[in-house]
C-alpha cells in the first residue's frame, strides 16, 4: 500500500515537469517557423513562371485552300475535272442539276457581254440577237423582261413617230414663214398706199377749210383714209398673228425633241435595268448550280464524285489547293478568356492531332499577328513557325492542309508571390469599394 502511494506521488511530479514547456524550446521553435516562412516568401519573390493558354489551331498556308460548297440539293449532271487535276481560276468544275439548260445560259451570258457595249442610244437595239427558244429556268422571267425592253426600243426606233411629226412641224413652220413673207410685202404696199391717201386727205382738209371743195368731198377723202389705215393696221395684226403661230410651231418642235429624248432615255433605262436584273439572276444561277474555282491550283475531291451523284446543300464538294503559296502558317482561334495576356512575338508550342507530340515532338512558333476585332467569341491569331515543320525531336513532319491541333501560348513570366497576393489584393479592393 505504501509502494502504491509513492508511485502516485512520482506521477504527479512527472506531470508537473511535462506540463511546463521550457522557454528555450519556444524560442527556438518560433525562430524556425519564422525562418521557414521568410524563406518561402523570399523564394516566391524570386521564383517566376509563365502561364500557358491553350487554344485550337489549324495548319494551313498563307493563301489558304478554297472550299467549294454546294448551295442546293441535286445531282451532279456534268463533272468537268478529275481528282488532283490542275486548274485555273474561274474554271468550271461541275454543274448541279437545275431546270435550265446550262448551255443556253452560257450562250445567253456570252451574247449579253457582246450586247452591252451598244447601249449608247445611238445604235439600233433589236431583240434578234437572242434565241427566243432558250430554256432558262429561273432566268426565264428576267430574260423575257429584257427581251420586251429591247423590243419596245426597237419599235420606238422603227416607228420614227417623233421624226415624222417633227418633219411635219418643220414643213408647217416653213409654210407659215412663206405666208408671213407675203403678208409682210402686202403690209409694205398698204403702208405706201396709206401714205398716198394721207397726203390726199391732208390736201383735201386744207381745201375744205378754204372752202374750195364741198363737205361731201372732204368726208369721202376722210373715209378713204380711214379705210386705208384700217387695212394697214389689220395687215400688221395679221403679221403678228402669223409670227405667234410660227413661235408656237417652234415651241412644239422643241417640246417634241425633248419628249423624244425623254422617251428614248426611258426605254434605254428600261433596257439597262432589265439587263442588270438579268445578269444578276444569271449570277445567282451560277452561284447556285455551278462550282467554279476561285483560285489557280489543284482540285481535291472531298469524296469520290461521279456524274449523276447527289450532293446536299452545305456539303463540301471540292477543295482547291493553291499553287502559288508555299509558306506554312498556323491559324489559332483564341477565346476571350485571358486574351489580354497574349502579345505579339510570344512563343507558341504547337501540338498536332495527326502527330502525337510524345512520339513526334512539338512544333515551335511565335505570334505574328492578332486580329483587332473578334469573330464571334474568338480572336484570330497568325503564328509563324520558327523551324518550319521540324519538331522539337528533330523530326520533319509532312504537310497537309487543315491539320488541327492545340496551340500552347507561353505568356510573360509572373512571380509566385504576385500570383498569391493578386487574389487577395482584388478581394481587398472589392470590399473597400463596397
Amino acid at each position: 500500500m505504501e509502494q502504491d502511494t509513492n508511485i502516485e506521488l512520482r506521477s504527479e511530479s512527472v506531470q508537473e515537469i511535462l506540463g511546463k514547456m521550457p522557454s528555450w524550446i519556444v524560442r527556438v521553435g518560433s525562430g524556425l517557423v519564422f525562418l521557414v516562412v521568410l524563406i518561402l516568401v523570399i523564394g516566391s519573390w524570386f521564383f517566376s513562371y509563365p502561364e500557358i493558354i491553350s487554344s485550337k489551331l489549324v495548319l494551313t498556308t498563307e493563301n489558304p485552300p478554297a472550299e467549294l460548297i454546294a448551295r442546293v440539293n441535286g445531282k451532279i449532271i456534268d463533272l468537268k475535272v478529275s481528282d488532283n487535276q490542275l486548274i485555273e481560276a474561274g474554271d468550271l468544275l461541275a454543274v448541279i442539276e437545275n431546270p435550265a439548260n446550262s448551255q443556253d445560259v452560257f450562250s445567253l451570258r456570252k451574247q449579253l457581254n457582246n450586247q452591252i457595249p451598244q447601249f449608247d442610244g445611238k445604235n439600233e437595239m433589236t431583240p434578234e440577237f437572242v434565241d427566243k427558244n432558250y430554256r432558262l429556268g429561273e432566268v426565264q422571267a428576267p430574260f423575257n423582261a429584257y427581251l420586251k425592253a429591247c423590243t419596245d426600243y426597237s419599235r420606238f426606233v422603227d416607228l420614227q413617230y417623233h421624226e415624222k411629226k417633227k418633219a411635219s412641224l418643220i414643213q408647217k413652220r416653213s409654210n407659215y414663214r412663206m405666208y408671213y413673207n407675203r403678208q409682210y410685202k402686202q403690209r409694205n404696199i398698204l403702208e405706201k398706199e396709206l401714205a398716198i391717201v394721207y397726203k390726199e386727205f391732208h390736201r383735201d382738209s386744207l381745201l375744205y377749210t378754204r372752202g374750195v371743195i364741198s363737205k361731201a368731198n372732204y368726208q369721202q377723202s376722210e373715209k378713204e383714209y380711214l379705210q386705208q389705215s384700217y387695212a394697214f393696221h389689220g395687215s400688221r395684226s395679221t403679221l403678228s398673228s402669223t409670227q405667234i403661230q410660227i413661235n408656237e410651231v417652234d415651241q412644239s418642235i422643241i417640246d417634241l425633241d425633248l419628249d423624244e429624248e425623254n422617251k428614248r432615255k426611258e426605254l434605254l433605262d428600261q433596257i439597262l435595268h432589265a439587263y442588270d436584273n438579268l445578269t444578276a439572276q444569271i449570277d445567282i444561277w451560277e452561284q447556285n448550280y455551278l462550282l467554279k474555282s476561285p483560285i489557280t491550283g489543284a482540285v481535291s475531291f472531298n469524296r469520290f464524285w461521279s456524274a449523276n451523284q447527289n450532293v446536299k446543300q452545305g456539303e463540301k464538294v471540292f477543295t482547291v489547293l493553291p499553287s502559288d503559296s508555299t509558306r506554312i502558317i498556323v491559324r489559332v482561334d483564341l477565346g476571350m478568356n485571358r486574351s489580354g495576356k497574349v502579345q505579339l512575338g510570344q512563343r507558341v508550342n504547337i501540338k498536332l492531332n495527326n502527330y502525337p507530340y510524345m512520339e513526334f515532338g512539338m512544333l515551335e512558333g511565335s505570334i505574328r499577328s492578332i486580329s483587332e476585332v473578334p469573330d464571334g467569341d474568338n480572336y484570330s491569331l497568325d503564328v509563324e513557325l520558327t523551324n518550319g515543320l521540324i519538331t522539337s525531336y528533330g523530326k520533319e513532319l509532312k504537310f497537309a492542309q487543315k491539320i488541327e491541333g492545340v496551340a500552347e501560348i507561353i505568356t510573360e513570366d509572373q512571380r509566385l508571390l504576385q500570383r498569391i497576393f493578386n487574389p487577395l489584393k482584388a478581394l481587398l479592393k472589392e470590399h473597400v469599394v463596397k
